[in-house]
């Protein structure tokens, strides 16, 4: 099902542990798939191995979400017709992708659920000319993003409790609302006051957060969250319904369906793009139905 496969490992994922692994992937691969295995180098060599990926029928990104950012990344900018299938084996922080996809944390179940894995076509999200695999945020998550990229590096946490840690650091120091401008599909542009707009491909992020609980990858449009503007006191009181994907039904909070959004801010506003922080004044978000192909754990 793999094909010929590429493996292309990061390194520093998981704060370098991943580097430890190298020899853990080589055993559970080898002999059982026709692959090559490279280690990149710095930040944004997966994108160009992904993009030079010629002969391959698989590409399969060892890391985290930004491994499999990068890698998804250099598979979209080949010809439609010569990209090869995307996979994981997730040795990262978060792995949000890996939940998406239904692969197992554990490694060694991971290498069998992909060997014996099956080919399925995916939504890609785009904003602003990147692509996305399974979300992009704008306004107040994006913040707490920002935060626990930080953290990471200087605490050696990760997953949920990486981002709930630094989730109460940005409500008490940095919450407030973003007035905006904002069009969603065909509809007339509206200014609004907002704490923050997410869409999905997958239904969590920040490590397990459930943000769009109901999501799906292959329904050609993208979960929506936006929440309005809320007090600190309301989303202090609102934050374990969201936390466990319970959010739907308050005020604040709207969930939808949609082919694209556009923000517009008269100044710059934190987005997030699989866990990858920017800031930008504008970002148009859409979706490409069923561009990609991956591997799933296939239905027993």
């Amino acid at each position: 099902m793999l094909g010929r496969t590429l493996v292309i490992v990061n390194p520093a994922a998981r704060h370098g542990i991943t580097r430890d692994l190298i020899p853990v992937v080589s055993g559970l691969l080898d002999g059982q798939i026709d692959h090559d295995l490279v280690v990149t180098k710095n930040p944004g060599h997966a994108t160009v191995l992904a993009r030079n990926a010629n002969g391959y029928d698989t590409v399969v990104a060892v890391g985290g979400d930004g491994t499999v950012h990068e890698v998804l990344n250099g598979i979209m900018q080949r010809p439609a017709e010569g990209r090869p299938a995307l996979t994981l084996l997730p040795t990262g922080t978060g792995n949000d992708y890996r939940r998406t996809l239904g692969i197992s944390s554990n490694l060694t179940a991971a290498a069998r659920q992909i060997i014996g894995g099956a080919r399925t076509s995916v939504d890609i999200g785009v904003v602003n000319g990147v692509y996305f695999a399974n979300s992009v945020a704008v306004g107040f998550d994006a913040r707490v993003t920002a935060k626990a990229v930080e953290l990471k590096s200087t605490t050696g946490w990760s997953g949920i409790m990486l981002y709930m840690r630094a989730l109460f650091i940005v409500l008490f120091r940095q919450f407030y609302t973003h007035h905006v401008t904002l069009s969603i599909d065909d509809s007339p542009p509206e200014e609004r006051e907002l704490l923050l707009v997410a869409a999905t491909n997958g239904p969590t992020y920040g490590g397990g957060f459930k943000i769009t609980p109901h999501a799906r990858d292959d329904d050609g449009l993208l979960d929506t969250c936006i929440i309005w503007k809320v007090s600190l006191l309301g989303a202090l009181l609102r934050l374990p319904f969201v936390v466990v994907g319970h959010h739907g039904w308050m005020r604040p909070v709207t969930l939808g369906l949609h082919r694209s959004i556009r923000v517009d801010s008269e100044v710059p506003i934190e987005g997030q793009i699989d866990g990858e922080v920017i800031l930008a004044s504008t970002y148009e978000i859409s979706v490409l139905p069923g561009a990609l192909e991956v591997i799933v754990p296939g239905r027993w």
